[in-house]
C-alpha cells in the first residue's frame, strides 16, 4: 500500500475520532453549567447563608394574612424580635458551630440597632475573619440602611474594621459597605 494512502487513512480516523469526542461531550457542559448556575459557589454559601427561621421566635406571616411580594420589605412585614431573642442571637455569635454563628450574626440585622450593635461590634473585632466578620459587616450595613446612623456608631465600627483590622478581605468589604452606607445616608 502506498504511504500517502496510509497517512490519509490515519488522518481520516483521527478526524472521525475527534468529531465523535466533540459530539459525545457536547451536551455535558450544558448540563454542568445549568447545575452550577442554580447553586451558588461554596464560598458564597459560607459568606451569605440563608438564615434559619425559628418558628418559636418569628411570627408566621402567612397566618397573619400579610402579602409579601418582592416589592414588600420583609423587615416591615415581620415584627421586631423580642429582647430575649436578640440576647440569644448575641450569645449564639460566639457558638462553636459555624452555621449557628452565621445564622445568629445574619439575624442580628433584623434586631434594633441599639441591641444588635454591641454583639456585631464584638464579631467584627474578634470573629472568624473569613466568614463571621463579613456577615457582621453586612448586618451592620443592613442596620444602617434600615434605621439610619444618626450618631455614627455603625459607621465607626465599619471604620475600625478598615483601619484596625488584621485581614485585607474584611477591610475591603468594610470599605465597600461603608461607602454604600454613606452614599445612602447622604441621599436621605
Amino acid at each position: 500500500m502506498r504511504p500517502s494512502v496510509i497517512v490519509v487513512s490515519i488522518g481520516m480516523l483521527a478526524a472521525c475520532g475527534g468529531l465523535a469526542y466533540v459530539h459525545a461531550s457536547r451536551d455535558e457542559p450544558e448540563a454542568t453549567a445549568s447545575a452550577t448556575a442554580t447553586q451558588p459557589p461554596p464560598t458564597e454559601q459560607a459568606i451569605d447563608p440563608a438564615p434559619a427561621r425559628d418558628a418559636a421566635t418569628e411570627p408566621n406571616v402567612a397566618d397573619a394574612g400579610v402579602d409579601i411580594s418582592p416589592s414588600t420589605d420583609v423587615a416591615d412585614a415581620i415584627a421586631a424580635p423580642s429582647a430575649d431573642t436578640v440576647e440569644k442571637w448575641i450569645k449564639d455569635t460566639q457558638d462553636s458551630d459555624p452555621k449557628t454563628r452565621a445564622t445568629a450574626i445574619a439575624n442580628l440585622a433584623s434586631a434594633p440597632t441599639a441591641q444588635a450593635l454591641p454583639g456585631l461590634r464584638e464579631v467584627v473585632d474578634t470573629g472568624e475573619p473569613e466568614v463571621d466578620r463579613h456577615i457582621a459587616l453586612r448586618s451592620l450595613h443592613a442596620l444602617a440602611l434600615r434605621d439610619g446612623d444618626e450618631n455614627g456608631q455603625v459607621r465607626d465600627v465599619m471604620r475600625r474594621a478598615i483601619y484596625h483590622g488584621d485581614n485585607d478581605g474584611v477591610s475591603q468589604t468594610a470599605q465597600s459597605l461603608l461607602d454604600d452606607v454613606e452614599a445612602a445616608l447622604a441621599e436621605q
